[in-house]
């Protein structure tokens, strides 16, 4: 049986070996299209909280701007929030830096997976090329003495 399994592992080695090539080259990925530039405005909408535990909504108008900062380097945004009758759970000022690049479909997509980011969450979004931006992160907060877990989403529009 053991000489089946070798041999079995042998002929797959093998085959991997013939197939792989020395002259495989990736496709140039093209210059740089500076994506954090092309998103640059501010995306006026709606601000969702959802009570993960009792499934309640709170809504609350909002924005997302995007600015561009010499500090940074190609393809990194800043990013400022602005939330009315709803608590984010994130101190002011609320703006952070998150990676942004432009997909093939041209659509945008940003992120920060630092949780030790200003906003001290990690969070994730996207810019349509109609210009519509979403943003959706994770917060647990304290009420009273009780974590509570809250999704918040936003989506909205360039002005």
């Amino acid at each position: 049986m053991k000489a089946i399994y070798k041999s079995i592992f042998f002929s797959v080695a093998l085959l991997v070996g013939m197939v792989s090539c020395d002259k495989d080259e990736l496709p140039p990925t093209g210059p740089q299209d500076n994506a954090e530039k092309l998103v640059v405005g501010t995306y006026s909408g709606a601000w969702t909280r959802l009570n993960v535990d009792t499934d309640e909504v709170v809504t609350g108008s909002g924005s997302i701007t995007f600015s561009v900062s010499d500090a940074y380097s190609n393809n990194v945004s800043v990013i400022t929030l602005d939330a009315s009758g709803i608590d984010l759970g994130i101190a002011e000022p609320m703006t952070s830096v998150c990676n942004i690049t432009r997909l093939s479909s041209g659509e945008f997509t940003y992120w920060n997976q630092t949780a030790a980011n200003p906003f001290g969450v990690q969070f994730y979004g996207k810019v349509s090329p109609d210009g519509e931006a979403t943003m959706t992160f994770s917060r647990t907060l304290k009420e009273g003495r009780k974590d509570v877990n809250f999704q918040f989403t936003f989506a909205g529009n360039k002005q």
